[in-house]
């Protein structure tokens, strides 16, 4: 299972950068767009291309997560959820470096794989034609055939080197450590898994097998063949009997249409699909819980003059001090209550602070009972339509409406947005896992935006 976001404390404000040993080409795009998206997804393939751009940082500007975040408009659970998928299909590699003050991470993209490499993998071949119906993966397939001209009846000509050039009769020393290596594709990670082949040594001894059948490259295609189809030892053994050539070499081929038809047999003529691993898909949903716990607890404990500073990234006016301590003394508010309340008002009224308007919400949220940030948080919730403070604000909300609608694309999570028309169209199903999806949205939104400021 790849690691998350919490597992090595990821936050926008760690830096990165991105390193390439190859010239990305149009034939290597190809390979991304056509085969490797219906693979791991659009968003995926998108971040790969997207981190390109940072290889070579010439202007040696620093680079934090916050890119990710704001320009691709995801949370950094999101971002690591794709660097999974990157990871696991083999086209990056990370790296990361703690110290006492810092966390640096190294991303490394690596070339993909040839059209021919795809297409002789057993597991990447076999994924996709899972995803795609039979005619689509014949014309992907066809697309990257090329057709090579016969010179078999032809004579080669072509000149040799000393037959052109002098040789030069001194050599120069120099130094090539440092020039950039290809970083070739190496296909999918598979070294955590184990096969007994002592076994299977064995039982091929049986049938007067040698040993020397099984080389290097075989037990990486038994390795391949029994993760992808979970074949065991004894199955392997059959699938490599009925793949021996009359020359007594392994062909490849055939084992791969071997391994192929047993599972076809006993899985209904289903080839097998790629899938999340059960146990990373629970991990996620509970870090999910942990993490909006940690940052409720963290509002609690945060002045709100503070968070306001972090959350605009300037100094708050002296007008909203002196409204902040008002409302702290008038309302007797928990730091909690009054920083969501802050930070609900600011998503609403593009990061405005009307005075009326605040103060009108935290007299309905105390007459409520709300007494922390948990509370205030489940109640914000709820709401569903945001309230004007006076006639010309209102105005001029509906004059600029298309304006707001641009702009809370990027400042609005979506669970400011109006859900009424929507709720007469989906069951509660659909309610709850929008809701999710919603409720992590606005934790990224806020806990970056006031965890920056306290790290400046």
């Amino acid at each position: 299972m790849g690691l998350q976001a919490y597992e090595y404390g990821l936050r926008p404000k760690d830096g990165f950068e991105v390193i390439k040993h190859f010239q990305l080409t149009s034939e290597h795009l190809e390979i991304l767009n056509r085969l490797f998206t219906p693979l791991i997804g659009l968003q995926s393939i998108g971040l790969y291309h997207f981190m390109n751009q940072f290889v070579d940082n010439d202007n040696h500007i620093t680079l934090t997560h916050y890119i990710f975040m704001n320009e691709l408009k995801i949370n950094l659970l999101d971002f690591r959820k794709h660097m999974d998928y990157l990871e696991a299909i083999g086209l990056v590699k990370s790296f990361v470096k703690h110290n006492e003050k810092h966390t640096h991470f190294v991303y490394q993209l690596v070339q993909p794989p040839t059209a021919y490499q795809f297409f002789n993998d057993p597991m990447l071949s076999v994924f996709l034609y899972s995803e795609v119906d039979k005619n689509r993966y014949q014309s992907l397939k066809s697309h990257f055939e090329k057709e090579y001209k016969d010179l078999s009846n032809y004579q080669q000509t072509t000149r040799k080197f000393t037959e052109v050039f002098s040789v030069p009769k001194t050599m120069v020393k120099q130094d090539n450590s440092y020039l950039k290596k290809v970083q070739n594709y190496s296909g999918i990670d598979l070294s955590n898994e184990t096969f007994d082949f002592e076994m299977l040594r064995q039982m091929l001894n049986h049938h007067f097998i040698s040993n020397e059948i099984i080389d290097k490259e075989a037990r990486e295609l038994i390795i391949q063949l029994a993760t992808l189809y979970g074949l065991t030892v004894d199955g392997m053994r059959n699938i490599i009997l009925n793949s021996i050539t009359s020359n007594q070499t392994l062909s490849f081929e055939e084992m791969r249409k071997q391994a192929r038809s047993y599972y076809l047999i006993e899985h209904e003529n289903h080839l097998p699909k790629l899938q999340l691993n059960v146990n990373q898909v629970n991990d996620f949903n509970e870090q999910n819980q942990n993490h909006t716990e940690n940052w409720l607890t963290l509002l609690d404990e945060t002045s709100p003059i503070d968070m306001l500073a972090s959350w605009s990234d300037s100094e708050p006016t002296q007008s909203q001090k002196s409204m902040i301590e008002e409302l702290i003394e008038r309302e007797k508010m928990n730091f909690g209550v009054i920083n969501i309340l802050l930070q609900f008002v600011m998503l609403k009224e593009d990061m405005k602070l009307p005075k009326s308007y605040i103060f009108e919400i935290a007299s309905n949220w105390k007459k409520k009972g709300i007494e922390n940030a948990k509370q205030a948080y489940d109640y914000a919730l709820k709401v569903n339509k945001p309230k004007s403070y006076d006639v010309q604000n209102k105005k001029d909300r509906k004059y600029h409406s298309r304006e707001k609608q641009l702009i809370s694309k990027e400042k609005t999570p979506k669970w400011l947005e109006e859900r009424n028309a929507q709720s007469k169209q989906q069951d509660s199903g659909n309610k709850d896992e929008k809701l999710e999806k919603d409720r992590q949205a606005f934790i990224e939104k806020l806990n970056q935006k006031w965890k920056e400021g306290d790290n400046k």
